[in-house]
Parts: structure tokens; C-alpha cells; sequence
């Protein structure tokens, strides 16, 4: 059984490679070499921008978990990402079936992990040049499809713990349904924000959405071009 659930999620063996580095000197390498323009020539609100996504990276939960591991496997710390994907996908619709949302540590925590997964999508595009190579560009399709369902459950948790809503809200699908309809921009109209702060944050909500579509499908759409190129010659 063991063998069988090794082969399953991790592969073959050979692929399982111990890191060099440990998270920690990771990061203080890659926010150095930013400092240093080491990889990447930038200037003014570009490399501004590019030393925040690297520094802030400390403050959220992967990191360190990763840390926790020590030096392991690419392969295993790559699981070990993917089942932090998933939880944090699925806490916020543990939060809405619960009824858990009327608490503050609820939205407190939902806006905690969007934060880092828009931030973490953000540096995909601006600080791509520190990650290493994925070695499947459609697992990370993959893990930016659970990221965006993730961001819609969270503003769900939002809308419903600030009781934001009007119209014909029943329950938790409700929120979840409008969150979705929202961010795809469809906007049917059966319900909508209550008071300006939910206009506020429906709007932002439209905004991050659309930006996370148009950089998932530039992005992504382009690296996927030329990895068939690279196929075919």
C-alpha cells in the first residue's frame, strides 16, 4: 500500500531529489539577488514592486511550513504545496457550511489566505524569474484553477459574515453563487449589494478577477505555446 500511494503522488523515485536549500535561504537569496538586480534589470515601481512580492512572502504560512520539512524531495515539497492549495481552498466552504462566517476570525482568515494566493499569482507574472522551472505547466494550471475557486469562496465568507447581500439570498450557495457570477462579470441581478461598503467590495472583487483571468491566460496561454513548440522540433 505504500508503494502503491508513493507511486501515486509522487512518481518515480529518481524525480524525488533532495533541495540544496532550505526555504529560509531561498528567500533571503532571492530577496538579495532582487536587491542586487542579480536575474533581472528592473528600476523604479517595477523593481519596488518586485522586492515587495519577494519580502512579503515571510509574513504567510507556506514558507514555513515548507521550512518544517527541512530539505526533502522537490517532488514531496511540491505534494505538500498542493495539499495546502486544497485546504485552503476548501476551509472558506467549511466556514459557509458551518455557518462560521458571522465570526471576525472567519473573515479575518479569508481575507488572510486571498491576500497571499492574489499575491502569490501577482508574482508569478513580475518575479517568475526566482521560481523553478515547473516541471508540469499543467499542474499549475491546475493549482491557478484551485486559486481562483479559492478566491471566490473566500469573498463569499466576506459577503456573508458583513451580511452585505440583498435579493434572494437563502443560504451559504447563495453567497458562493453570487461570488462566481461576480467574478465572471455575468451579473444577473437577482442579487446585489446591500450598502456602499458591498458595492466597494463586489467591485474589487470584479477588478482582481478580471486581472487574474487576463495574466492566468497570458501568461500561461504563452508558456503552453512554446512548450508545443519545444515538442515539435
Amino acid at each position: 500500500m505504500k508503494d502503491f500511494l508513493y507511486k501515486l503522488f509522487l512518481g518515480s523515485p529518481t524525480y524525488n531529489k533532495p533541495l540544496k536549500n532550505t526555504p529560509y535561504q531561498t528567500y533571503v537569496r532571492d530577496l538579495k539577488n532582487t536587491w542586487d538586480n542579480k536575474r533581472h534589470h528592473d528600476t523604479g515601481l517595477e523593481k519596488v514592486l518586485r522586492l515587495f512580492l519577494v519580502s512579503i512572502q515571510i509574513i504567510f504560512p507556506a514558507m514555513h511550513i515548507m521550512q518544517a520539512l527541512g530539505k526533502v524531495g522537490v517532488i514531496t515539497r511540491n505534494l505538500v504545496k498542493e495539499f495546502y492549495v486544497v485546504f485552503k481552498t476548501l476551509l472558506p466552504l467549511v466556514i459557509l457550511m458551518n455557518d462560521w462566517y458571522a465570526h471576525t476570525w472567519a473573515i479575518t482568515v479569508s481575507i488572510y489566505f486571498m491576500t497571499e494566493t492574489f499575491l502569490y499569482v501577482i508574482s508569478i507574472i513580475f518575479v517568475s524569474d526566482i521560481f523553478i522551472e515547473p516541471r508540469s505547466y499543467r499542474r499549475n494550471l491546475l493549482m491557478l484553477f484551485l486559486n481562483y475557486l479559492e478566491i471566490c469562496f473566500n469573498y463569499a465568507v466576506i459577503y456573508a459574515g458583513l451580511d452585505l447581500l440583498t435579493g434572494k439570498v437563502t443560504g451559504y450557495v447563495d453567497y458562493i453563487y453570487f461570488s462566481i457570477v461576480t467574478s465572471t462579470t455575468i451579473g444577473y441581478g437577482d442579487i446585489s449589494p446591500a450598502t456602499d461598503l458591498g458595492k466597494v467590495i463586489v467591485s474589487t472583487e470584479a477588478i482582481l478577477s478580471l486581472a487574474f483571468i487576463g495574466l492566468f491566460l497570458n501568461f500561461f496561454g504563452s508558456k503552453m505555446e512554446h512548450m508545443y513548440r519545444d515538442e515539435e522540433q
